[in-house]
């Protein structure tokens, strides 16, 4: 799951869709504030400077906004760059909120090792608490009993191994549609391609709702309910003003941008309370699951959470209606946005490099043929196509900067001394860009993990896509059973190219900022059919 935390863009987003008086009224306000704040600020800074603590390297700040002026539109990128100035492991001010960032394996590797326990809780986050019904999710509920509990529901009964398996039947039917809809519009798409970013977008989706509620949103209508997720991925990561300057909090108000928060989560409430009413008048869950026999393979995640709740005495876990709609946002923050974007970079970096292409592609189309038909046991075989994935995740994981961590205790790391409530920042976008870990590191080459035993599991730092430690995202089976699964059908159903209209042009792989980080331009490519 990713984290944006680039409040001063977004503050000037809302601005330029003011009129321009209400845009000189806050600038004015604004200005006031600073005006007042400044003389505290410095105060709390100098204060703050305790000669005995040796904290980590840290750029220079300016008073108020700390080193948020140093953030790019792309923060991962600038916090690389600063990374490189100031060492792996980097104290800045975000306005009020201390942190440390971490940018390499080394400096994550100690951190996991010896104070995970201790980095294992979360920050208050606004967006998240409105969104997430104080968030009581999984993701980002903090460090304690609760979060042990709702992990667990998701390991055991949500995601694990065998509900995976059982959602396979539907993988296969929304990639199966998924390719039928490239053959119909390729055929008819002349020179202008396919929207493959739209078309993966689609599918993540349908997969999630069909696997969470039972049905896809596409099937009933429901664009408004598409709509409301769309926004809430997007808030999800969005960072208010007024968490990084308490002062400036008003602006939020004024932006409006609260409001539109609130609105989307109460939307999403009313949504996922007709829908968990729905099944309650169904009753089709059970907390055995041979009780309903063939049933089983009917019930979804809401089915589940159900039985859990009505079986709270006998498994331990005691979920409220509200706890069961958080624990179902997760699923479409974690299920949706991730996994298609990684599809999407996979595709781009093939596009980009025609050899690997075509070695992948000989690969699935060699097992394929051998075998008849393309199974997920099949995929699981296809060493190269799974290094290409991986090499994917490298250059380009999802969630750049993981969700922050919060310090619940003094510790010392690598020779530092962090005090307690600082947030923790994992850049895993400069970790995979590390010369220091990985030869030619900017390149894109899967024959590194060739006969390699590092995996993105977690376990090697260098490679941390899903996260590390406890907080690790438990759904790693779910996201890749997907993301594979629909590349190697892709790969294998057909050839692509740059569209003619776009043929001797670099594919742009500039990145758009957000709770992922997708190409700032849609991947769009033609499709030819392939045949034997």
């Amino acid at each position: 799951m990713a984290f944006m935390f680039s409040p001063l863009f977004q503050y000037l987003h809302n601005l330029s869709s003011l009129s321009i008086p209400h845009y000189l009224l806050i600038l004015t306000l604004t200005s006031l504030s600073l005006v007042f704040v400044f003389p505290h600020t410095i105060t709390t800074r100098t204060r703050s400077s305790n000669p005995t603590l040796s904290l980590p390297p840290s750029p220079p700040a300016l008073p108020l906004l700390g080193h948020l002026h140093r953030l790019s539109s792309l923060p991962h990128r600038s916090l690389k760059n600063l990374s490189s100035l100031y060492g792996p492991i980097m104290y800045l001010r975000l306005g009020s909120i201390p942190a440390v960032i971490l940018s390499s394996a080394a400096a994550v590797e100690e951190s996991i090792r010896f104070h995970d326990t201790a980095l294992s809780s979360r920050p208050q986050v606004a967006a998240a608490d409105i969104l997430m019904y104080g968030s009581t999710d999984v993701a980002f509920s903090p460090y304690g009993e609760y979060w042990r509990q709702t992990r667990r529901i998701c390991v055991s009964h949500l995601l694990s191994a065998k509900m995976v398996q059982l959602f396979g039947v539907i993988r296969e039917q929304e990639v199966s549609e998924l390719v039928g809809k490239i053959c119909s519009v390729s055929s008819s798409s002349g020179d202008v391609g396919v929207n493959l970013s739209r078309m993966l977008y689609k599918l993540t989706n349908d997969i999630v709702c069909r696997a969470a509620l039972g049905f896809k949103l596409s099937d009933d209508g429901s664009s408004k309910a598409r709509s409301l997720l769309r926004d809430f991925i997007i808030y999800l990561g969005t960072t208010l003003v007024g968490e990084h300057m308490p002062c400036l909090g008003w602006l939020d108000w004024l932006t409006g941008i609260k409001k539109r928060i609130r609105k989307t989560a109460e939307g999403l409430d009313s949504f996922f309370e007709s829908v968990i009413e729905e099944h309650v008048k169904a009753k089709r869950y059970g907390l055995e699951d041979g009780k309903y026999g063939d049933q089983m393979k009917e019930r979804d995640l809401v089915d589940i959470l159900l039985s859990i709740q009505e079986n709270s005495d006998e498994i331990g876990v005691s979920l409220s209606r509200n706890n069961i709609k958080a624990i179902l946002l997760d699923m479409f923050s974690a299920g949706t946005d991730t996994v298609s974007t990684i599809i999407e970079w996979t595709m781009a970096e093939l596009i980009k490099n025609p050899q690997e292409m075509k070695r992948v592609q000989d690969e699935v189309r060699s097992v394929v043929n051998t075998a008849g038909k393309l199974t997920e046991e099949l995929v699981e075989k296809m060493a190269y196509l799974n290094a290409a994935i991986k090499e994917t995740f490298r250059l380009h994981p999802p969630v750049a900067l993981l969700v922050p961590r919060e310090s619940t205790k003094d510790i010392n790391l690598m020779g530092y001394h962090i005090p307690s409530g600082t947030r923790f920042i994992i850049n895993a976008w400069a970790i995979g860009r590390d010369e220091n870990t990985w030869e030619r590191a900017d390149e894109f080459m899967p024959e590194r993990f060739l006969g390699s035993d590092v995996d993105y599991n977690g376990q090697h730092f260098g490679l941390i896509p899903f996260g590390v430690g406890r907080r690790t995202c438990p759904g790693i089976g779910f996201a890749m059973a997907t993301a594979s699964f629909a590349l190697a059908s892709l790969l294998h159903q057909f050839d692509w190219d740059m569209p003619n209209v776009m043929k001797g042009k670099p594919l742009d792989m500039s990145e758009l900022n957000g709770i992922t980080i997708h190409k700032k331009l849609n991947l769009i490519l033609e499709a030819r059919p392939y045949s034997i």
